[in-house]
């Protein structure tokens, strides 16, 4: 009876091996085949006759070359020797026919009675085939792989857009492009400017493995160009779109700038390149050359659009910079001239330095002055208007003039003369908010000098005596021209000791975003006090050089000696 149930359970276990969608075989403790579904012949071929007794792994396991791994990696086997079930994909059998089936599988010991102490005493597999699958999620990795690289890649040219915005100095902004693109975009590039009177220069390239002293002599000027061009970077130049070409264009060019172009292909390696100009508002500033020194590397349609959108974007913010710099210029010619020459009366010395902020917007409110006054008295000004543009350059000297021009007609204290320019300012100028110092030096019968003066919410005047001691003069009343502050202005007065300087300057010299205002204070008093016998012109260059203006803002500097 027992005898009957066993084949009755066998029969029902071959039953369900064979209505099985996947494909089962068996393998005793050596690893030879003992059994073989139908599945098993439909997805490899053999029938069951074929397999049976034979090696399993040498029969079927191949490598991605097709070829029989090392017992010793085979998985299956492994399993048949620890019997720990294991399970994998992309495994590859062998087809009768010779091709490789892409399978995924599972395998699990078998234990049999007295055997099952020693270890399996036999393995199934059970395997399907995945190459359908493995299709699909090959094709869904490569589509988020396109995903996550448009992504990325609009990432990039946001983070580009950030960094070149933010500034506007012409040769950093193009040192940056070329550093942001490598290797996002390419192993390397460079960028070529058209000059206005028809030159072409190289004025940065980079490369991802050539040293920046290799670099350095790629750039520099080029060929000019063309009337008619012929060249690709000469036609993009000349206003063309962009353009993609292998490293073998200009190889037999006649045209110097598509050979000076070719050059620089073989010194990059180059195996494909795209040139795409740097143009705004209907004109072209340039162009960017980006490149694949890898073979098979190309750029297709995609990576085309999006160098043409980091070129586009570039050729604006180079547009700006110029427009920026055309401005500046003009308002710091303008500040230049105004700033009128100073006197030097009688035994008293004045010096006085201007530094415009290396910030191409930031320039035109800063001034300082000098001027005889109708007693004999020395005027000394220093002021910054509200703004950093040409208009606040206008805007300074209208107050420079009226503030003269009081001062000239009041013989009154400094608090006097600021308060009547307050008025002044509301009513016949542009002005709003300003800050500034005026003060009157003079000598008493007893050939004592002495200074009095007033100060409008400007950085405290610096007195620094011969041996070095140094005292902020820190009497201080309300900005010029804010209704809305009240307050009084008081004078101040102060004993000039014999060989001592005093010091003006505006708040460029000791203003800085990242820095407390205390300790720059602070590192001007040390400075000052290491410079006090120094001639004067060269107290002023020392000064400027150590203490190390911001770049922030303009710097103006006056600085009066007394006789010893």
């Amino acid at each position: 009876m027992t005898g009957q149930v066993d084949d009755r359970q066998a029969t029902t276990h071959d039953r369900l091996v064979e209505a099985m969608n996947s494909g089962v075989l068996a393998t005793d403790e050596s690893g030879r085949i003992t059994a073989w579904n139908p599945r098993a012949q439909q997805l490899l071929g053999y029938t069951r006759d074929e397999v049976l007794g034979r090696p399993m792994h040498r029969l079927l396991h191949r490598d991605a070359d097709g070829h029989v791994p090392p017992e010793r990696d085979c998985r299956f086997m492994d399993a048949l020797r620890t019997g720990v079930p294991d399970h994998g994909d992309g495994q590859r059998f062998a087809h009768r026919d010779g091709r490789l089936v892409m399978c995924s599988w599972s395998s699990a010991p078998i234990y049999a009675g007295e055997q099952a102490a020693t270890g399996p005493a036999g393995l199934v597999i059970v395997f399907q085939d995945a190459a359908d699958r493995i299709a699909v999620e090959r094709e869904r990795r490569d589509r988020m792989a396109q995903v996550q690289r448009a992504n990325s890649r609009l990432t990039l040219v946001a983070e580009i857009t950030t960094v070149l915005s933010s500034t506007l100095n012409e040769e950093e902004l193009l040192r940056r492009l070329v550093r942001l693109v490598v290797p996002a975009l390419g192993d390397w590039a460079e960028v070529d400017l058209l000059i206005p009177d028809g030159r072409v220069e190289r004025v940065a390239a980079t490369h991802h493995e050539l040293s920046p002293a290799d670099i350095a002599g790629l750039e520099g000027p080029l060929p000019p160009l063309p009337r008619i061009p012929r060249g690709p970077l000469a036609q993009v130049l000349r206003g063309g779109s962009a353009v993609v070409v292998s490293g073998d264009d200009g190889a037999r060019s006649d045209e110097p700038l598509a050979a000076a172009q070719h050059e620089l292909f073989q010194v990059m390696d180059a195996q494909n390149a795209i040139i795409a100009p740097l143009a705004a508002r209907g004109e072209t500033y340039g162009a960017l050359t980006l490149g694949y020194s890898r073979p098979g590397q190309v750029y297709g349609p995609g990576d085309r659009l999006v160098v043409e959108d980091v070129a586009r974007r570039t050729g604006l913010v180079l547009a700006n910079a110029r427009l920026y710099a055309g401005q500046r210029n003009t308002a710091e010619a303008m500040q230049r001239n105004l700033l009128a020459p100073l006197p030097q009366p009688g035994d008293l010395r004045l010096e006085a330095r201007y530094v415009p902020a290396t910030q191409l917007s930031s320039v035109g409110g800063d001034w300082y002055d000098a001027f005889m006054l109708p007693d004999g008295a020395t005027g000394l000004v220093i002021g910054d208007i509200e703004g950093h543009d040409l208009s606040a350059a206008a805007r300074m000297a209208q107050v420079r003039n009226m503030l003269r021009a009081l001062a000239w007609d009041m013989a009154e204290p400094p608090s006097r003369v600021l308060a009547r320019l307050d008025g002044v300012m509301a009513a016949v100028s542009d002005a709003d908010l300003a800050t500034a110092v005026f003060g009157r030096v003079e000598e008493d019968s007893a050939g004592r000098w002495h200074l009095r003066w007033c100060n409008a919410g400007h950085p405290p005047p610096l007195l620094i005596t011969h041996d070095g001691g140094t005292h902020f003069l820190d009497e201080h009343g309300t900005l010029l021209g804010d209704p809305d502050l009240t307050g009084t202005r008081p004078d101040g007065t102060r004993v000039l000791p014999p060989s001592s300087t005093l010091l003006l300057y505006t708040d460029g010299l000791v203003e800085t975003r990242d820095s407390d205002l205390s300790d720059r204070l602070t590192s001007l008093r040390r400075h000052a006090s290491h410079l006090a016998q120094l001639p004067l012109p060269d107290l002023c260059d020392k000064l400027l050089e150590r203490v190390e203006p911001s770049g922030e803002d303009d710097v103006a500097l006056l600085a009066l000696r007394i006789p010893g």
